[in-house]
């Protein structure tokens, strides 16, 4: 019997051994990964959804930097501390582009990028995730030809990558072509501007430099729909491919949508209930 007990033992600190191994193996495999955030608080407060957003990316972040366009409350900063490496909150009137600029180059200035494996740009434009960024990681992570690579993609006036969230591989990163075209940003006269000079351009700027690039909803697939925005069908990014984002303009008249509104948050009732409650709060606040 103790011959039994100890090869018990025995076997189960050999299963331990080979899983902490294992573990440590698939450790030194993962992306080291920062994102900068861009935000912009009207009233001076960091909303519900904003947190979700912001957990979300520290779930796969190795760390989150925090750029507001606005001001924001001292006593709301408390509530970034914990989620962020870096916050700043300054009107700086250059959009989300200016944020993203900003958090770059604390991030580059700081030596974050030095060892950096991937970079996000996102924007407080949408509810995400739905439940977690990781599948749709690992997914995008056997795309090893890919430099860089976003959720959906636009046709209108050429095909881009929509820069509410966008991941910059090292090739990217690393490149003076990069670091130029984001240092060249700057005040705009108009908010339309800003996507006809800088999402609109990032793509066929980088992709005319010999970077590849690719988006996770397959845009193959929407090609015969009438919009060229795959964000006008929330309902099918939500159903058929999981999307983990819902732009917060689908709730609004900012959007043309064409799908049912009303069936979008019922399907977001059934499959994502406590981000179904999180978004209601939001379009319809008490």
């Amino acid at each position: 019997m103790l011959r039994i007990v100890l090869k018990n033992i025995a076997c189960a600190a050999m299963i331990a051994v080979v899983c902490l191994s294992a573990a440590i193996i698939l450790a030194k495999h993962q992306p080291k990964r920062y994102a900068v955030f861009a935000g912009y608080n009207q009233d001076g407060t960091i909303h519900p959804y904003v947190i979700s957003y912001l957990k979300g990316l520290n779930e796969i972040c190795a760390g989150v930097v925090y750029i507001a366009d606005s001001e924001l409350r001292p006593e709301e900063e408390a509530k970034l501390k914990p989620l962020t490496i870096h916050y700043e909150n300054k009107r700086h009137e250059e959009y989300d582009f200016g944020s993203y600029k900003r958090g770059y180059n604390w991030l580059k200035a700081n030596g974050y990028l030095d060892n950096a494996d991937e970079l996000i740009f996102a924007n407080d434009s949408t509810y995400a995730p739905m439940t977690s960024f990781k599948p749709m990681f690992k997914k995008m992570s056997q795309k090893m030809d890919i430099d860089f690579w976003g959720n959906t993609q636009n046709h209108r006036f050429n095909p881009h990558i929509q820069t509410y969230f966008i991941v910059f591989k090292k090739s990217v990163i690393q490149s003076r072509a990069f670091a130029d075209f984001i240092n060249k940003v700057h005040h705009q006269n108009d908010s339309s501007e800003y996507i006809l000079n800088y999402e609109v351009k990032l793509t066929p700027h980088l992709q005319n430099l010999g970077y590849k690039w690719t988006t996770y909803i397959p845009y193959e697939d929407f090609k015969n729909k009438e919009l060229p925005d795959n964000n006008a069908y929330p309902l099918t990014l939500l159903s058929t491919y999981h999307n983990q984002f819902l732009k917060r303009r689908t709730f609004t008249t900012n959007l043309d949508v064409r799908e049912d509104k009303g069936l979008v948050l019922k399907y977001l009732e059934d499959n994502y209930p406590k981000k179904h409650q999180e978004i209601v709060r939001e379009i319809f606040p008490k």
